[in-house]
This record gives C-alpha cells, structure tokens and sequence, in this order.
C-alpha cells in the first residue's frame, strides 16, 4: 500500500503496512476540505472521495471519485472520476511502479468536461530511517507532452501497536505544456514545494482511521500570479478497511 503522506491522491493512500498477500481489496471513503491536484486547486470546497481497490501479486486496480459538496470560488462544482492500472516491482531497497490513470472530469454547473489519459511511474528508495521518491507522469492523449514530476523524502514510525505516524517533503517541476494546459503558463519552471502528514490508527485488522493534511505553495513566479490561492493547507479524515 502507498501511504497516505507519501504519494498523490489515488487507491489506499492511508492505508497501513499488511504483510504481503496473493490477492486483496479494499475500500475507503475521506472527507477532505478541498481536493488538488499537483499543485493546482480544483476544489476550494469541501470534498468526499470514495475509492475500492483490488490488488494481486503486486498489480493493483483502483477507482477513485471525487465529489465536491459546493460550489467553489470560481463557481464550479468539480466532480472526478479515476481509473488505474499498476504493478510494483522490488528489487532489494528499490521499488519501481509503472502504472496507467485514465480520469474524466465533470461540472455538472456547466457544459464543460473532459478526459485524458496518463502514463505514471512512482520510483522509491529505502535507505532505512527515511526513503527517498520521485513521481513522474505524462499525459499522451488530451494535453499530449505535459509533464510533471515530483521529488522528495519521507518517511514513517509507529508511536504504539496501533498508530502510525507518516510525513513527506517534496518539490515539483512541470513542463511547459503541463503549465500550459494546467495554469494557461506557457513556461516550464519549478512549480511547487509540498508537505503532507498523516496518521494511521488500525481499528481492527483490517479497519483504520487516519486524520491527514497537505500544504502546498507554489514557487514559480508566473504560475503563482495565475493562482486565485497559490499557497494552500488541505485537511481531511479517511476511514477504511483493506481485506
């Protein structure tokens, strides 16, 4: 599982260790007060995000929504929906994991929509206390060429039996197309710096509850100028269970 506090939004992210199965599901729902994306606020509003997950001999398949309560600041009422391929592969203290996320987005406050297909690929590094990550994705159907990557360390300890405490650092840089279909900047620039924490407490052995936060600001001079919020602290809960 991808810890909460290590990775992009997506399946399971505050799901605690478990020892390796064959094959296992999972569903969460959270309750977050906002919902972005790499550095780009889509939601100003509250938000509720239900993902269910499958996973089989490191392969795992994963849809995940969003739904915004209320109408944002920009008169929207951003509704997401994901889908996504991945497989993970180990090699001592390396872990590698391409995948494919395909999303569609709806507002259903006005006739705008779309979709897009992307390629990701989340490597990480163990070095023991800490581990070190980089995420990269590219889109290659509707804004073909936009690029973003993000960097950093993180790492997590358990405070009892029971509770988990997780947190990254990181920074992001985007290509000029990614800035382009994203911001309307057409410059490729070191877009962000961003911080989230979480923490895990395992109810039953399969259920959990994990209260969690994500700061973000913006560094880019031209891509912060088009922001309504360039710097932002989203907070939220998920609730879960992994079988």
């Amino acid at each position: 599982m991808i810890a909460l506090a290590l990775s992009t939004p997506g399946f399971a992210q505050s799901a605690p260790p478990a020892p390796a199965r064959p094959m296992s599901y999972g569903v969460e729902i959270a309750f977050r007060s906002g919902h972005a994306d790499r550095g780009y606020l889509i939601s100003d509003r509250p938000v509720v995000q239900p993902v269910m997950w499958v996973s089989r001999n490191g392969a795992d398949f994963s849809v995940w929504g969003n739904v915004t309560l209320g109408r944002t600041t920009d008169g929207a009422r951003p509704e997401i929906l994901e889908l996504e391929l991945a497989r993970t592969y180990e090699w001592g203290r390396l872990s590698i994991g391409p995948a494919a996320r395909m999303y569609f987005y709806h507002d259903p406050l006005s006739p705008y929509s779309t979709r897009s297909l992307e390629g990701w690929l989340y490597l990480s590094f163990d070095t023991g206390p800490f581990r070190l990550f980089t995420h990269h994705s590219l889109d290659v159907l509707t804004s073909q060429g936009a690029y973003f990557a993000d960097a950093g360390i993180e790492s997590e300890r358990e405070i009892s039996e029971r509770v988990t405490i997780a947190g990254s650092l990181g920074a992001g840089w985007a290509s000029a197309m990614f800035n382009d279909a994203w911001f309307e900047v057409p410059k490729a620039g070191l877009n962000r710096a961003i911080l989230r924490g979480t923490l895990t407490a395992t109810l039953t052995p399969h259920v959990y509850l994990a209260p969690h936060l994500e700061w973000n600001t913006t560094l880019d001079r031209a891509v912060r100028a088009s922001q309504r919020r360039p710097t932002y602290l989203l907070v939220g809960l998920t609730f879960g269970g992994e079988f």
